[in-house]
């Protein structure tokens, strides 16, 4: 639900984990989602990238690497940069104030874009710094730099990773959703795998509004021990 705002805080009720951007909720909306039976609740942070629509996002436009597709408002920033890390820390403690229990990191793909070490290090510093707050860590995507970390360091930052279109696929140009080719599916299930061989939960997000579809990518997650989330719009709202 990380496209809503509190508006939703009493829409949603008994819910195991719930992902939000927490940024547009109060700590007194964190304490309500509670009490409606969210048993975990993570919000969603954009590490590797710019949002235009950020206020504070604006000030690091000269850390930006380059544009970044089909999302116009944003940019690739440089993670390396000790102003970003520190803009970053800052968030990530009003999260944890807010009363957040993890955190859900977008955008660590940034290392694939821009495969140097010095971007690869600045996401470790990041994770590093999120770890020490004592909150679990899902990563979105990234999984070029998941590899990486899984097969070169010990495991001790990432709890989840979760992969977009896995079984489903979306094509921005047309709007239209669809299924994925078998390679790409192959290709990340083998990724999620080994994922979760490292000790990581494996979570799949999933666009899909054909009902068969939406059974098919269900029963595809179930089948690999994944924990699937299937939405009807790219904006993750509520509901179309």
């Amino acid at each position: 639900m990380i496209g809503e705002d509190s508006e939703i805080t009493d829409k949603l009720s008994d819910i195991d984990l719930l992902v939000i951007d927490a940024e547009y909720f109060s700590q007194n909306d964190i304490a309500r989602l509670r009490e409606n039976g969210i048993r975990e609740i993570f919000s969603y942070i954009n590490i590797g990238s710019i949002e235009s629509f950020r206020s504070y996002d604006t000030d690091f436009e000269k850390y930006t690497l380059g544009a970044y597709e089909n999302w116009p408002e944003e940019k690739w920033i440089d993670v390396s940069a000790p102003e970003w890390q520190a803009c970053t820390a800052s968030r990530v403690d009003a999260l944890v104030q807010k009363g957040v229990d993890g955190f859900f990191v977008d955008n660590t793909d940034v290392y694939y874009n821009y495969p140097q070490e010095s971007i690869y290090d600045g996401i470790l510093t990041i994770l590093d710094y999120m770890n020490h707050t004592g909150r679990k860590i899902i990563l979105n995507g990234g999984d070029c730099f998941v590899k990486k970390y899984l097969t070169t360091e010990k495991n001790v930052l990432i709890d989840g990773v979760n992969q977009e279109n896995v079984f489903t696929a979306y094509d921005f140009s047309k709007d239209v959703y669809t299924k994925n080719d078998q390679s790409t599916r192959e290709y990340y299930t083998e990724y999620l795998d080994l994922a979760m061989s490292h000790g990581c939960t494996a979570y799949t997000l999933e666009y899909a509004t054909v009902p068969s579809i939406r059974r098919q990518a269900a029963a595809y997650a179930g089948k690999h021990g994944y924990i699937c989330y299937i939405s009807d719009n790219i904006g993750l709202c509520l509901g179309r």
